[in-house]
């Protein structure tokens, strides 16, 4: 620490990852030692020593993640129309409004809105009996029913059209094809990789809505009982005209430390560099292939 303070340089360590490179079809395993980058080091007082000077990674305070509900007032009809966010910890937010005419709508990742039964339908809750059944017990006020002015708006019947529907908001101008917007669709929300509510939203969406799914990575992704959830829940709210959250509340809210920020970051230069292998692992040789020659650490490095 002294040094690289009097020396004007980085207070770092080298990063080396022990790699190895499996030939399916021959089964010849090569095993390399490979320099990733320089990584600065966390001196005991929580700083990091960057170019001599002594920085600290400030934490943020983020909203948590998990689902929001959110209220709108509109005069002319003089009461309040409810919303939701479902937000997670990385992934696509789903932004849920009731209009004037009580239609649910959603949008995904602030695109283009598309009928919430169309989301169920995709997700596959697909027939109008299934979904008038769910939403059956919070449907209690005599005048106004959501479901049907929302089936109403819906122009699908069953899954592969809700699919095609999504679809269409999410990427217009591509050729929509049930195939298509299943794989895109359930990457998007099923998929680990793509779609984390982390242990925090999970844990939250377990506290509003008492379920009790454990906090692994299965039951970490979205579920169409969770969409169900929300759905029911704006409904209530409609009818009942509770307060909706408050986003300025600190239980509404948590703390991304230096570790997560960090993580966050990282995270992003080694996706970066798994797309840059598998590029390379396309155009090479095979026969030659080492794991020095696949791996580039610009990304990590960045």
């Amino acid at each position: 620490e002294v040094t690289s303070k009097e020396k004007n340089i980085t207070y770092e360590a080298p990063l080396r990852v022990k790699v190895a490179l499996k030939n399916t079809k021959t089964k010849k395993k090569d095993v390399q030692e490979i320099f990733l980058c320089d990584f600065p080091l966390m001196t005991d007082r929580g700083t990091f020593i960057i170019n001599g000077i002594e920085r600290v990674i400030v934490s943020q305070i983020i909203r948590s993640a998990g689902v929001f509900f959110t209220s709108n007032f509109l005069r002319e009809r003089n009461r309040v129309f409810y919303g939701a966010k479902i937000i997670p910890n990385r992934g696509a937010w789903l932004e849920f409004e009731t209009d004037s005419n009580n239609v649910i709508w959603v949008k995904i990742d602030r695109k283009r809105k598309v009928a919430a039964t169309a989301l169920l339908r995709a997700f596959g809750l697909s027939s109008d009996e299934g979904i008038r059944k769910a939403f059956k017990d919070v449907e209690t006020n005599p005048d106004i029913n959501f479901t049907e002015a929302t089936l109403a708006k819906d122009s699908s019947t069953n899954q592969d059209e809700g699919l095609i529907e999504v679809y269409k908001r999410i990427r217009p101008g591509d050729m929509a094809t049930a195939d298509n917007a299943k794989s895109l669709i359930f990457a998007m929300f099923f998929n680990f990789d793509r779609y984390d509510f982390a242990k925090v939203g999970r844990y939250k969406m377990n506290q509003r809505f008492s379920t009790n799914y454990p906090l692994d990575e299965e039951n970490r992704v979205l579920k169409v009982e969770d969409l169900v959830n929300v759905i029911k829940e704006i409904i209530r709210l409609n009818i009942s005209q509770d307060d909706a959250d408050d986003i300025d509340h600190l239980g509404n809210r948590r703390i991304r430390a230096v570790g997560e920020l960090v993580q966050n970051k990282f995270r992003v230069g080694l996706a970066r560099m798994e797309r840059i292998i598998k590029d390379r692992m396309s155009t090479m040789d095979p026969t030659t292939l080492t794991p020095s020659k696949l791996i580039n650490a610009r990304p990590v490095i960045g």
